[in-house]
C-alpha cells in the first residue's frame, strides 16, 4: 500500500493514494478512477459480457431481491460499448445502470467476482489469476440432478474423499428438491444450469432456449440465493445465437462416460479411466445408481495416478467467459462452433 504525506496546520496527515502504477491496483482507493470497458477487457466482447453477468448477480444481491425478480434483472440496461466507462473503487468496479425497475443508478461489483474476467492489472493482487499447470487436474461433472436419494449419496462420497465436483442441474428438479441444491454448494461444489426440462436447444430455437435458461436460473436463485455461472446445454447442442442470448459460459466435456447407456458400474469405471487425461472435463450423471456407485473407485484410481479433482472453475482458472464453450482446460471455441 502506498502512502503520501501532507503537512497541514502543523499536523501530519497520512493520505492513502489509489496506488495505480501503469493501471495496476496496488492499494486501496481513497478516490475512484474512471476506466473504459475497452481498457478493462482489452476490447474483448466476451469479457464485457462477463462483467454484465457479474453485474446482474450484484443487482439481485444488493437489492435483496426475491427469485421473482430474476427475469427483470435481464432487462436492465448494462454496458455494451467499449468506450463507456466504469469506476474502480475500494470495493470493486462501479457500473452505471440505465433507468431500471430496481431503481438503482449504479452497483459496485466486488473484485472477487471479476477474477479472470477483467485484466489482471485492474485487480487487487489477491484477485489476479496466475498461470496454473493443468496436466494433473481433472474436473468431474454430473448432469440431470438433483436426485432425492442419489445426489446426497454422491455428496457424501465427495466429502469422504475430500474432492469437489460441478453439478449441472435441471430446473424442474431444483424446484422439487431445493435443499439438495443448497447441499451441493454447502459441500464446496459448483452448481450449473442444465435447462428447465432437458430439451434439445437446436429443436426449440433461441427464444425458447433463453427462456429455459432464465427459468432455471430463477429456480437455482430461489434455492440458493445465487445465480449459476455456467450452462451445459442438453446433448451438448447449442447455436452461436443461443450462446450470445444466454450470456453465460458454456461447459461441454472431453470425456463422455456414457454411463446412461451402460448402466453398469464396472463399464462406467473403465470408460472414465480409459479416456481421462490431465485437463479433462468428465461427464457423468447423478441420477443413475450405477454411476454414483462407480465414483469412489474412479476417485481412488485417478488419485493413484496423481490427479487432483477440482471444480470446473478451478480447472479453467476462473477465466471462462460468456459466448464461449469449454471442452477441457485448454480447449475452447465460440459457442455453436
Amino acid at each position: 500500500m502506498k502512502q503520501g504525506k501532507l503537512i497541514m496546520s502543523g499536523a501530519l496527515v497520512t493520505l492513502l493514494t489509489f496506488g495505480l502504477v501503469g493501471g495496476s491496483v496496488t492499494g486501496y482507493a481513497a478516490t475512484t478512477k474512471a476506466v473504459t470497458y475497452g481498457q478493462l477487457t482489452n476490447n474483448n466482447a466476451h469479457r464485457l459480457a462477463a462483467i454484465r453477468q457479474a453485474t446482474r448477480q450484484q443487482i439481485l444481491k444488493q437489492t435483496k431481491s426475491k427469485s421473482s425478480r430474476v427475469k427483470a434483472v435481464y432487462k436492465v440496461g448494462l454496458p455494451y460499448h467499449m468506450n463507456k466507462k466504469g469506476k474502480l473503487t475500494t470495493k470493486g468496479l462501479r457500473v452505471s445502470l440505465q433507468k431500471n425497475s430496481f431503481k438503482l443508478k449504479n452497483v459496485t461489483v466486488p473484485y472477487k467476482d471479476l477474477k479472470g474476467k477483467i485484466r489482471n492489472r485492474y485487480l487487487p493482487k489477491a484477485q489476479r489469476t496466475k498461470t496454473i499447470k493443468t496436466s494433473k487436474l481433472v474436473a468431474l461433472t454430473f448432469d440431470d440432478g438433483p436426485d432425492k436419494t442419489l445426489t446426497p449419496r454422491l455428496l457424501k462420497t465427495l466429502k469422504k474423499y475430500k474432492v469437489h465436483a460441478t453439478f449441472f442441474e435441471v430446473g424442474q428438479s431444483v424446484s422439487r428438491y431445493p435443499q439438495i441444491s443448497r447441499a451441493v454448494l454447502a459441500g464446496g461444489n459448483e452448481l450449473g444450469n442444465h435447462s428447465w426440462n432437458h430439451p434439445d436447444f437446436n429443436a426449440i430455437g433461441t427464444a425458447k432456449t433463453a427462456a429455459q435458461i432464465t427459468r432455471t436460473n430463477q429456480a437455482i436463485y430461489k434455492a440458493t440465493g445465487t445465480l449459476p455461472q455456467y450452462v451445459r446445454p442438453p446433448y451438448g447442442n447449442i447455436t452461436a445465437a443461443e450462446g450470445r442470448a444466454i450470456e453465460q459460459p458454456i461447459v461441454r466435456w472431453s470425456v463422455d462416460s456414457r454411463d446412461w447407456a451402460y448402466l453398469n458400474k464396472q463399464k462406467d469405471i473403465s470408460s472414465v479411466m480409459r479416456a481421462t487425461r490431465g485437463g479433462s472435463i468428465v461427464l457423468m450423471h447423478d441420477i443413475h445408481a450405477q454411476s454414483v456407485a462407480a465414483v469412489p473407485t474412479i476417485i481412488k484410481r485417478l488419485k493413484a495416478k496423481g490427479y487432483k479433482l477440482v471444480t470446473v472453475s478451478q480447472l479453467l482458472n476462473y477465466q471462462a467467459l460468456p459466448g464461449l464453450q469449454y471442452f477441457g482446460a485448454h480447449d475452447y471455441r465460440t459457442a455453436g462452433k
